[in-house]
């Protein structure tokens, strides 16, 4: 009798630690997802002049099209920003030597080597001497990026690896 209880209780202890595996694992599977790119529907933004279409190859690469420059521009930034954003970041950092605030210490040698540069301080020289249209064209795509970054369901993945929050851009 004891044995038959004992013998229960462990498959009772079992199935209650494999349903828990399987919630874990579904809610991780959930929250990947919810990080992922918009494929498919539609989207309104503010700001621009005329539609602008995301349509994949075979391949998944992105083809976008519009009626101006500047509309375009936003587009790139926001397919960029939905697929691509902590790659994005993380060059970003790089260059301006800020890895640390992802990855913690050990990457301050990398983030002083870099510091030496000013990276950061050249762009925005380079920035400022733009024409106005030029400037136009970045401030848009970065518009667009941090619009893309918004209208995930959930950061991106390896800010949750990381434990750190997407800084937008500009």
């Amino acid at each position: 009798m004891r044995r038959q209880a004992w013998k229960r209780w462990t498959l009772r202890g079992l199935a209650g630690l494999l349903a828990l595996l399987v919630l874990a694992l579904l809610g991780a599977w959930l929250l990947l997802r919810a990080s992922l790119a918009q494929l498919d529907g539609e989207r309104q933004a503010a700001g621009l002049a005329a539609l602008v279409t995301v349509e994949r190859d075979a391949d998944g690469v992105p083809l976008i099209s519009g009626s101006s420059r500047i509309d375009v521009a936003y587009g790139t930034g926001f397919v960029h920003a939905q697929e691509r954003f902590f790659q994005m970041d993380l060059l970003r950092r790089t260059a301006a030597g800020e890895l640390a605030e992802l990855f913690g210490p050990k990457a301050l040698p990398l983030d002083r080597a870099n510091r030496l540069h000013r990276f950061r301080a050249r762009a925005e020289a380079a920035f400022a001497q733009l024409a106005p249209s030029e400037r136009a064209l970045l401030e848009r795509y970065a518009a667009g990026a941090n619009d893309g970054l918004e209208a995930l369901q959930a950061r991106p993945f390896e800010y949750m690896l990381t434990g750190a929050a997407p800084r937008p851009c500009w």
